[in-house]
């Protein structure tokens, strides 16, 4: 058996040994153990091959095995008779091997090392022959060991068939600098070590290209490689003599080995693992390297700059305008007009097709004969185009003005790019179902078409205004809402936020089993401003995540959306916009741009249809003779005022406070305090309890947020013997008779109207009274024949006061 070859006698130290693997080495990767293993078997004298591996069903490597290139025996598949070119069989059954195993920590352990071979070993100087320490093919003419860049250059130069003069740009120099890529350096994703990668690269002199990729099976990028503009050689597929002269592409490529390799973290972050900064050919000039494509700005400043200018609601030839005054001074113009001329057009080419503003048209005007209290607007840009539309009718606005202390305005059409830009406005009924308010077709995102979406809401729901409404973390969306209804809390639908995390950090939620269910605690579970803030340092300090910009403006914005603030804002238990998921479902179909937009439209106001054909329905149960059997004197209470589905939420509760325990903290005056912790959460709620008015409240403000009283005060009150819940908790939003009682006291109409004024404001008012009420009676047979006998009534008598008066009065004012 032969013995180890000596150590490399170019490495000076005899007495070194760092580079022989040993049992328990650790290293960062699987790659750098190949590295490290296979510069020893270049010192030694034998080429390396990747042998076994296992892997989870991540697709991390659990353990890999490299061994010597002669392990094993090789033979030919067919009978040897039956094989005209039989392969040489080299392979003598060589032991030589290197095994790795993961740690808990990540890093890969040596777990057994066998450096016997049984077969002759090559001469150092012959060593790069051997397959593992060649050179790509047609690459062999780069120098590894070359006594300087210019001597490498030159003979890659003369090796190509002549020599010219070469003007390289040192790399050394670039070395040091901050913009210069490291081992080691740590990127968010994949597109900004890309970027990094590309400036770099224009600074230096050359192009960028993405070559090779992996990925898990769920697409998450493992690793990349980018790779100088002439790495390896291309030529014409088929033969020269088949292609036309003027066809024939020219090879450019030298087979250049720069390149940049990153690979995904524990942390979800890429991390710079290689990079080779020598090239092999010509740099290009300063002047000249905005030329390259890799970095050519046209196409994305164009984007960007017209994107910019159209959300502004600028005409086209505005936009041209602007397009073509860039300075035409600068030498390195990359926007140019000409490229502009078509990008406009393409942007608004699907927003609406050919055929779908009149069929809309047609099918408005028929809602609003056959309803003439369907309400829509449609808004135009200077130059006529449609960009947003609007429409409600009798019974969605008659249901805003129940429930629409809480709205969502949902754009989870974002999420789908093939998908029409319908937004609802929406909101939950006392029988926890989802309704609609109105709908929009948002084509042009811009401050001023949100803006005119929110007062057009306004106008069409007669000024009133929401308490609370939600939506997602669009900033355009936020300063409209500020504009037009300053009054009203906005809050952030955590649901949209999520989605927004699995796009920028899609490398930690793959990474990590555990930090989606850390995330989703942050985002639903704290009700305390301490648990939430404690909570969120510790998942930054356990994935981290300290550094990265999307979670620390999303904590800055805190406010807006954390549980543990604004619960003394009724949200009617909506903390997103999730709920409109099974409408998003039945709509999916019709919002495919190559469906009509009538085929649309249609369909919405069917899925309507079905929607308060389900209200009916719920409303028929929670009549009071279908009754609910309920073992205390509290929940019949409840059972008699909320709706079954409320009434399930109050019942839980209630359950709830059975395992609470309470201690009495003292009392001053009327005042009685109650300390209060649950079974499930040992944290200590305090409950106040005024026996002069009866007022309660408790600290985990759930009444305040939902409407309904929490498992402390119930349990509060069973302690003082009170055995039913004071009249004022029970919302009228949520009890069975909700839409029942006066318009003036339910809705708040007309109170602000006085009789003398106008007859214009006076006509106003009472069509909104009646549209209501007719989109009530509308609901039943019974309703509208009750409505139709009492309107000759209701005119007859009108008639009569009118008659009574004296002609003057009779003016129109």
């Amino acid at each position: 058996m032969a013995e180890l070859a000596e150590p490399d006698p170019l490495s000076g130290d005899a007495d070194d040994t760092s580079w022989v693997p040993r049992v328990d080495m650790e290293f960062k990767s699987d790659e750098e153990a190949y590295q490290f293993y296979n510069h020893y078997s270049k010192v030694v004298g034998f080429s390396v091959r990747k042998a076994w591996i296992n892997r989870r069903a991540s697709g991390v490597i659990i353990s890999r095995t490299y061994v010597c290139y002669k392990e094993g025996y090789q033979g030919n598949r067919k009978d040897e008779s039956e094989v005209k070119k039989p392969r040489q069989n080299e392979r003598t059954g060589c032991l030589a091997h290197l095994t790795i195993k993961i740690t808990a920590n990540g890093t890969y352990r040596v777990s057994e090392f066998h450096p016997m071979h049984n077969h002759e070993l090559v001469a150092p100087a012959k060593a790069h022959t051997l397959k593992s320490h060649r050179v790509a093919k047609k690459a062999r003419a780069v120098i590894a060991n070359a006594a300087s860049q210019k001597a490498m250059m030159e003979c890659l130069v003369r090796q190509a068939g002549g020599y010219r003069q070469v003007t390289f740009f040192s790399v050394e120099d670039a070395a040091d600098k901050s913009w210069a890529p490291k081992v080691d350096m740590e990127f968010e994703n994949d597109e900004k070590a890309y970027q990094f990668y590309n400036d770099y690269a224009k600074r230096i002199g050359f192009d960028v290209r993405k070559a090779w990729v992996n990925r898990r099976s769920s697409g998450v990028i493992i690793s990349r490689t980018y790779v100088c503009y002439k790495e390896g050689y291309y030529g014409n597929k088929k033969d020269e003599t088949q292609v036309e002269k003027h066809r024939i592409r020219p090879n450019e490529r030298t087979g250049c080995l720069a390149r940049m390799v990153i690979k995904l973290a524990k942390n979800g972050r890429y991390r710079v693992t290689e990079f080779q900064p020598m090239h092999n050919h010509e740099f290009v000039t300063a002047r000249t390297a905005h030329t390259l494509k890799s970095h050519r700005a046209a196409n994305k400043i164009r984007n960007v700059e017209v994107n910019s200018v159209d959300d502004s609601s600028v005409a086209a030839k505005a936009i041209h305008d602007h397009a073509s005054g860039q300075d035409a001074s600068s030498q390195h113009l990359t926007f140019l007009s000409m490229e502009y001329k078509n990008y406009l057009p393409v942007k608004r080419k699907d927003a609406i097709k050919p055929g779908d503003v009149g069929a809309m048209l047609e099918y408005m005007q028929e809602r609003q004969v056959n309803d003439p209290s369907f309400y829509y607007a449609i808004q135009l840009d200077e130059e006529d185009r449609v960009t947003n539309v609007f429409w409600t009718d009798g019974k969605s606005m008659a249901d805003y003005y129940y429930f629409g202390d809480a709205v969502c305005f949902d754009t989870t059409y974002k999420t789908n790019s093939c998908s029409r830009p319908f937004s609802p406005f929406y909101g939950v009924n006392h029988h926890k179902q989802i309704v609609i308010f109105g709908a929009a077709l948002i084509y042009d995102e811009t401050k001023e078409s949100f803006r005119w979406l929110f007062e057009t809401f306004k106008t069409a729901m007669y000024g009133k205004q929401p308490r609370v409404i939600l939506t997602d973390q669009n900033p355009l969306i936020r300063n409209a809402i500020n504009l037009v209804w300053p009054c009203t809390t906005h809050r952030v639908c955590v649901w949209h936020m999520y989605q927004n995390a699995s796009k920028y950090l899609g490398q930690v939620f793959q990474g990590s089993r555990t930090f989606a269910y850390d995330f989703s605690r942050c985002l639903f579970d704290y009700e305390e401003e301490e648990e939430f803030v404690s909570a969120w340092e510790n998942m930054l300090e356990k994935y981290d995540l300290k550094g990265n910009e999307w979670l620390k403006m999303l904590f800055e914005d805190r406010e807006k959306w954390a549980v543990a603030y604004g619960r003394e804002t009724f949200c009617a238990d909506m903390k997103s916009t999730q709920r409109l998921d099974s409408i998003s479902g039945m709509l999916k179909e019709y919002l495919s741009p190559e469906r009509d937009l009538l085929q649309f439209l249609k369909h919405f106001e069917r899925m309507l249809d079905e929607q308060r054909n389900a209200e009916l329905q719920a409303d028929f149960h929670a009549t009071p003779s279908i009754s609910i059997i309920a073992p205390s004197r509290m929940l019949r209470q409840a059972a008699s005022e909320y709706t079954p589905a409320v009434f399930e939420m109050f019942q839980r509760e209630f359950e709830m406070s059975m395992d609470c325990m309470v201690h009495n903290s003292g009392a001053v005056e009327t005042i009685y305090e109650y300390k209060v912790i649950s079974e499930e959460n040992p944290k200590v709620h305090l409950v106040r309890f005024d026996s002069l008015n009866g007022t309660l409240v408790c600290s985990c403000k759930k009444f305040e947020f939902v409407g309904i009283q929490c498992r402390h005060v119930l349990k509060a009150l069973d302690i003082i013997n009170i055995k039913e819940l004071p009249p004022q908790y029970y919302l009228k939003r949520w009890k069975k008779d909700a839409k029942v009682g006066s318009l003036r006291d339910n809705l708040g109409l007309a109170t602000d109207i006085d009789p003398s004024s106008s007859k214009a404001m006076r006509l106003s008012s009472l069509c909104r009274i009646i549209s209501i009420v007719a989109a009530r009676a509308a609901e039943t047979v019974e309703g509208y024949t009750f409505v139709q006998n009492q309107s000759d009534q209701l005119f007859d008598h009108v008639c009569e006061i009118l008659q009574a008066r004296p002609p003057e009065e009779l003016q129109i004012s």
